[in-house]
């Protein structure tokens, strides 16, 4: 009973931290919408992070369930139109034909989807369009027009990628084997900066775009001895970050708030596998703030306070059944 009572209060300690005290100006939030990987688990959909700025939203990858999550996050998924995938494995893209097509059919998005993305993007949406060519062709009418169901594809390179409404997004390259091209991308707005690192093991330019940021998102897996004795595992843990690659990337840029997402954990699984990642990046190091992601986390960043905040109850959460419920919905 002790140690139940110890973990309980150590996970809200390293999961609910007390929050950053500070100013106002929070027109800046960060929705872990899923912050899990491939890995199936009761509480960790597929990873997805979407960025609030100014009444603008930007969603970064969709992983499994990056549509219900923003439904349950009250968001209305006709508002976002713009979505940066950091790379093309299928744990990050496979909840896009979902936020592509029901927010324009059933919820009444009015601009085409706009799509960023590494080399293979413009083919993969191709692939994404044939896949559903029935709707493509029988859906589009005059409540539904096929002008506003896109997809428009931009694919990237290193540097500035995106300037708009005082948003800018920069994609620097990181390393993660099998998945590149891989980037990791650097929110500016107002003086604030947030960086998602993507997929990537030690990275040198997390660190040098990471420096002194507000917040970071970093990736982080773990296993236990037996499973990191496997040779398959052993492939998967040389290609993401482990807590002691991640604590020298937090000690290095020294961010107002480290929080954990798509976090990859084999043989360790639950609470106690959260506790224990977050224990290997205390020891290796790194003392300064820490969350454990979690699904419809947000992150409010002020002026001069981050705020982690608990998921909303979702008991009285209303239907989206029509193209005026996304905005009650939202509310």
């Amino acid at each position: 009973m002790k140690s139940l009572i110890f973990a309980v209060a150590l996970l809200i300690t390293t999961i609910w931290p007390a929050p950053v005290q500070g100013g106002q100006g929070n027109d800046l939030r960060v929705i872990l919408l899923g912050t899990g990987g491939p890995e199936l688990t009761p509480r960790r959909m597929g990873y997805a992070t979407l960025v609030e700025a100014g009444g603008h939203r930007l969603l970064f990858d969709a992983g499994r369930g990056a549509l219900q999550r923003i439904y349950e996050s009250r968001v209305d998924p006709a508002s976002i139109s713009a979505v940066f995938l950091t790379h093309l494995h299928s744990d990050h893209i496979e909840g896009l034909p979902g936020i592509w097509i029901t927010p324009w059919y059933l919820l009444g998005r009015a601009a085409p989807l706009r799509i960023w993305g590494p080399e293979g993007t413009l083919k993969m949406v191709a692939g994404m369009e044939m896949m559903y060519g029935h709707d493509l062709k029988n859906r589009a009418n005059r409540w539904n027009t096929r002008k506003n169901l896109g997809p428009v594809v931009k694919e990237i390179a290193e540097g500035e990628v995106y300037d708009e409404n005082g948003i800018r997004v920069t994609a620097f390259q990181v390393s993660h084997a099998d998945g590149n091209p891989a980037f990791g991308y650097l929110i500016s707005y107002k003086g604030k900066r947030i960086l998602l690192s993507g997929d990537t093991t030690y990275s040198e330019n997390v660190v040098k775009y990471g420096r002194d940021a507000d917040l970071i998102v970093h990736n982080v897996i773990a296993a236990n001895a037996a499973s990191a004795a496997a040779p398959e595992v052993q492939g998967i843990l040389a290609k993401l970050a482990t807590p002691e690659q991640a604590a020298a990337v937090f000690r290095k840029t020294a961010p107002k708030m480290a929080v954990y997402s798509h976090i990859a954990k084999k043989s360790m699984p639950g609470l106690q596998g959260d506790l224990a990642i977050m224990a290997r990046t205390r020891a290796a190091g790194y003392d300064g703030p820490l969350t454990m992601g979690y699904d419809r986390m947000a992150i409010e960043i002020g002026d001069d306070a981050v705020r982690v905040l608990r998921p909303d109850a979702i008991d009285d959460l209303p239907d989206m059944d029509f193209k005026t419920a996304g905005k009650a919905a939202a509310s």
